[in-house]
C-alpha cells in the first residue's frame, strides 16, 4: 500500500510517522521548504500558505500540545514562542527519521480517484499513482474577506490578518481591526505601542479567558480535565456559564470595557488574551462598535461614531476546503465539512482529513490519534460503520454545534478536547479505563480523572 500525505504541519507529521510504524510506504508532499505549516515563519514569502506572527505565542501550554510519545524539553517555557514549536516539529520529525519521506516545494494541483486509488497531480508536471491519501493542510488555507458597504471610497491599506506579519511599517498609523478573535488580539496587542492608535471592532462582542490562571498556572491544565468536562456536563447549562462568566469578569469587566457580548461563555470559541485589559484600561486600544462605512480616510461604526484610518486590518477567518481535490470525492459549502468524526468522507474511506477541527484545546494531540486511526482503517483492522451511520454521526454533530454556538464559519468544526479525544481513543483502543485503573491503582487514576487530560495517556 502507498499514502500519500499533503502537508508536512502539525498534522501532516504524525501521518507520517503512523504509516511508518505500520511498514507503509509513504510520501508527503509540502509546497514550502521547510515543515511546520503555519508554524513556519515565512515573512517574505507569498502565495504558499498562512503562516504566523513574529511575535506569535502559542495559545496552549507544552504538555498539552505535544504528541504522545514525545514531550517538549522540561526546561522551555510553558507558553512557546512560534520559533520554540517550529523546533520542536524538526525535533519530532527528526526523532521519528519523518524527513526522508518529505518533498519540498512540491505543490499538489489535483488530485480524482483513478483504478482502485487516487491519481495525484503535481505542480511539476509529475503524476503519482497511491491507494490511500490523508489530507493534513488544515482550515487556515485562504483567507475570508467580509462584504463591506462603500470599502472602495477607502484610500488608506487595506489587508487581512493573513498577510500581517510583524509591525514595520505601522508605526505612526492609525489601525482599525474588524473582527475581535485571536488573531485580531495578537495583532492590536503588537501594534498597540507603535501605532498612533489601535481600534478594534466588534458586531456582538466576547469573552476573553486569560492563559495564565490563578497561581500562574497554564489555564488548560486546570480545565482540560475528565473532572472539570464531567462537572460542566452534570451542573446545569446556566450554572456553568454564570460561574465561567464570573470567573472572567474577575480579571476584566466585560461590560466597562465594551466587550460583553449577548452570547453566554460556552457559546463561543474562547477568545484568549492576556494583555487586552492592560491596554485598553491605558488608552492604547480602543472598543468600537460594528462597521457601518467609510470616508477617505475614516471609519464609520453603527453608533455614528467615525474613527481616523490609515490601515483596515480584516481579522475576519478563513474558508475551509480542498482547491486541489476533486470535488466528487469532497465538497465543502457554506463551511459545513461532510466528514466522519471530522476526518472520513463517508463515501470514501480510502481518503481521510487530518486536523480539520476546530478544538477548544490544542490540534496538535487530536492529529496525532486522527492519523492513529486513520492508518489502521486503511490497513483494514478498523472497520467503518455504514454510510447511513456516518451520515447521522455528522447531522447529530451539526445540530449539537447549532445548539450550543452562535452562528459564524469557524463554529461548523468545533469540538470539545477531552470529549474528541476520548471519542477518538476508544475507536482506537486508547482510552483510558479509569474503572480498572482505580482497582488497580486507585492514586493514578485519580490523577487521570483530576489532573490535566495530557497526551501521554493515550499513548499506549
Amino acid at each position: 500500500m502507498r499514502v500519500c500525505v499533503v502537508g508536512a504541519g502539525v498534522s501532516g507529521l504524525p501521518a507520517i510517522k503512523a504509516c511508518l510504524e505500520e511498514g507503509v510506504d509513504v510520501v508527503c508532499y509540502e509546497k514550502s521548504a521547510d515543515l511546520g505549516g503555519l508554524w513556519n515563519y515565512r515573512p517574505g514569502q507569498k502565495n504558499i500558505g498562512g503562516t504566523v506572527m513574529a511575535t506569535t505565542v502559542v495559545n496552549t501550554s507544552k504538555e498539552m500540545m505535544a504528541y504522545s510519545d514525545f514531550p517538549p524539553p522540561e526546561d522551555w517555557p510553558n507558553f512557546m514562542h512560534h520559533s520554540k514549536v517550529n523546533e520542536y516539529l524538526h525535533m519530532y520529525a527528526e526523532h521519528f527519521g519523518l524527513m526522508k519521506h518529505i518533498k519540498f516545494n512540491v505543490v499538489v494541483k489535483y488530485i480524482t480517484e483513478e483504478n482502485d486509488g487516487f491519481r495525484v497531480e503535481l505542480e511539476n508536471g509529475s503524476v503519482e499513482h497511491f491507494e490511500k491519501v490523508m489530507l493534513c493542510t488544515g482550515h487556515h488555507a485562504e483567507p475570508l474577506h467580509p462584504q463591506l458597504r462603500d470599502i472602495e471610497k477607502f484610500k488608506g491599506r487595506i489587508m487581512h490578518a493573513y498577510d500581517f506579519r510583524d509591525t514595520k511599517g505601522f508605526e505612526g498609523k492609525n489601525v482599525f481591526l474588524l473582527g475581535i478573535g485571536n488573531s485580531a488580539l495578537d495583532i492590536a496587542v503588537d501594534l498597540a505601542k507603535i501605532a498612533k492608535s489601535v481600534t478594534i471592532s466588534t458586531r456582538r462582542g466576547t469573552w476573553i479567558f486569560n492563559k495564565v490562571a490563578a497561581g500562574g498556572m497554564p489555564y488548560d491544565t486546570i480545565y482540560m480535565t475528565r473532572c472539570y468536562d464531567w462537572l460542566m456536563d452534570t451542573i446545569p447549562w446556566t450554572v456553568a456559564n454564570d460561574f465561567m462568566e464570573h470567573l472572567v469578569q474577575q480579571r476584566m469587566d466585560h461590560d466597562v470595557y465594551g466587550l460583553r457580548p449577548n452570547h453566554r461563555f460556552f457559546q463561543q470559541h474562547p477568545t484568549v488574551n492576556d494583555s487586552l485589559a492592560n491596554l485598553i484600561c491605558t488608552g492604547y486600544i480602543t472598543i468600537a462598535d460594528d462597521v457601518d462605512t467609510f470616508t477617505a480616510d475614516k471609519v464609520i461604526v453603527k453608533n455614528g461614531r467615525s474613527y481616523d484610518c490609515d490601515v483596515f486590518i480584516t481579522c475576519t477567518g478563513y474558508t475551509f476546503g480542498f482547491p486541489y481535490l476533486d470535488k466528487k470525492i469532497l465538497n465543502i459549502e457554506h463551511h459545513e465539512v461532510p466528514l466522519y468524526k471530522f476526518v472520513f468522507p463517508p463515501s470514501h474511506s480510502s481518503l481521510a482529513v487530518i486536523g480539520m477541527i476546530q478544538p477548544i484545546g490544542s490540534i496538535v494531540p487530536i492529529s496525532e490519534l486522527q492519523a492513529r486511526w486513520v492508518i489502521q482503517v486503511f490497513l483494514g483492522n478498523i472497520p467503518l460503520p455504514s454510510k447511513q451511520a456516518m451520515l447521522d454521526d455528522i447531522a447529530e454533530k451539526r445540530a449539537k454545534m447549532k445548539r450550543r454556538y452562535f452562528q459564524s464559519e469557524k463554529h461548523t468544526i468545533q469540538v470539545d478536547y477531552v470529549k474528541y479525544m476520548d471519542e477518538i481513543a476508544s475507536i482506537i483502543g486508547c482510552k483510558p479505563d479509569l474503572f480498572k485503573t482505580m482497582l488497580s491503582d486507585p492514586r493514578f487514576a485519580l490523577r487521570l480523572f483530576m489532573g490535566a487530560n495530557v497526551p501521554y495517556v493515550h499513548c499506549v
